[in-house]
């Protein structure tokens, strides 16, 4: 019996391994990072001296070109297109470009801030030490952690009180103001264990709650004190604000700023159309419904998807799904609206979207929504301009600028924000591990 039991255990030992020597593993799809690749051309064509340092130009076809360093437009979201393409291939020469970059940000981060208004997380110094902070963790170079770290001290230096909080200027929004800062404090205390961030942050939520505006049956957030025009979706408005107090409530359990959050939502309730679609702005764009990450579904349903986990209530990830239905129904995908012109960016176009749809795929498994974030995201590919070794995109960055067409380099208009799509697209495709999780986006758990 034992040389039997002896003769089936080998026999089976060698049928696993003639399987498994003779067996092809699966292929690599490049196709994603290859065109990634290519996008990067475009922006190694922009690379340029300032004043304040080597840097990338904003539309390298023009000769008025200029650079800046935010995550928005400038050298900070590109760093991050950067550190992104170095995860995905191990090639050190897209570190370095990095590098190269990161240290020009880090030499700008003296005692003092150079506006009060540039602190936001797309547009000043929070984006800024988001980028620092991601390069630390790529590098492990200290210089860039403690970079990070003292934007978070500069914050609090300009920080103006309000009654029970903190705000900056006024601005409440998640690219200017509290709210994007906000993000920015709570990803740096999780990232360094960082005490005074974390407070930081709470006074933050806390000013915002000052500043709400009770009004049609919830509360709403305008963009500045001098901005006034109420545009309720994620970027500029109530639904970023309500993001941030809503992950805010997941840190902290204290109440309040989960019911600020609801109220918010009672409020995008009472002005949504019958597809859930909120206007760009009232009352003169009652009728406009964009669908990008600026003003539409694509920014918005992240603040349903926070809610979801803040209260374990199914109904917010019915509202997600409901609305990418629509847009489907819409076929978005065959014709322009006019809340979705000739655009392709991350901001407010294809690029945008289509990564929205992958996130909402993410979240429900459910492969039609994957497909629907790939069909977008050929469309995309047959509006891009092949020259030389690169690709570029010409596009209308502005709505109501229809002839202003240009190609750019960044993060939100142009081909930073394009390639880190690809990547994402890569990611999925090979079952990658990305590296840049941005603060303003959950996480799908």
């Amino acid at each position: 019996m034992l040389k039997i039991k002896s003769y089936h255990f080998y026999s089976i030992l060698l049928t696993i391994l003639f399987v498994s020597c003779n067996s092809t593993p699966k292929k690599e799809n490049t196709k994603w990072l290859s065109l990634a690749k290519k996008t990067e051309k475009y922006i190694l064509k922009g690379k340029d001296s300032f004043s304040y340092g080597m840097a990338w130009n904003n539309m390298p076809d023009s000769t008025k070109s200029r650079g800046d360093v935010s995550v928005y437009s400038g050298d900070s979201g590109i760093i991050l297109f950067y550190l992104e393409l170095y995860n995905a291939t191990k090639d050190t020469t897209y570190l370095n470009q990095a590098k190269i970059g990161a240290n020009t940000l880090e030499s700008l981060i003296k005692d003092s801030i150079t506006s009060p208004y540039f602190t936001g997380l797309y547009a000043g110094y929070s984006g800024i030490g988001f980028t620092l902070a991601e390069t630390y963790k790529v590098t492990k170079n200290k210089k860039y952690k403690t970079a990070a770290l003292k934007i978070v001290d500069l914050l609090e230096q300009y920080a103006e009180k309000t009654d029970h909080g903190i705000e900056w200027k006024g601005f409440n929004d998640i690219m200017y103001g509290s709210a994007g800062i906000g993000l920015y404090l709570q990803y740096i205390s999780d990232k360094f264990d960082y005490k005074k961030a974390d407070s930081l942050s709470v006074l933050a939520a806390n000013g915002l709650i000052d500043n709400a505006i009770d009004t049609l049956g919830g509360y709403r957030w305008v963009f500045s004190p001098k901005l006034t025009k109420p545009m309720d979706n994620f970027s500029h408005g109530t639904a970023g604000v309500a993001y941030f107090l809503s992950e805010t409530y997941r840190r902290t359990k204290d109440k309040k700023f989960l019911d600020a959050s609801l109220q918010a939502t009672k409020l995008l309730k009472n002005i949504e159309n019958s597809k859930g679609y909120i206007p760009h702005d009232l009352p003169k764009g009652k009728d406009l419904y964009y669908h990008g990450w600026c003003h539409g579904p694509a920014g918005t349903d992240r603040l349903f998807y926070s809610l979801y986990h803040s209260t374990d209530d199914k109904k917010w990830i019915d509202r997600i799904t409901t609305t990418a239905d629509y847009l489907i129904t819409d076929n978005i995908d065959k014709e322009e609206k006019p809340g979705y012109w000739n655009n392709v960016s991350r901001c407010c176009g294809t690029a945008g979207i289509a990564e929205y749809y992958a996130w909402v795929y993410e979240i429900t498994n459910n492969e039609k929504y994957l497909n629907f974030s790939e069909k977008l995201t050929e469309n995309l590919l047959a509006k891009a301009t092949h020259e030389n070794d690169y690709m570029k995109w010409v596009q209308a960055e502005h709505r109501v600028k229809p002839e202003f067409l240009a190609a750019q380099t960044g993060l939100m208009q142009g081909n930073a924000g394009i390639g880190l799509w690809f990547l994402e697209l890569d990611a999925i495709h090979n079952n990658k591990k990305k590296l840049i999780q941005f603060p303003d986006k959950p996480k799908v758990e």
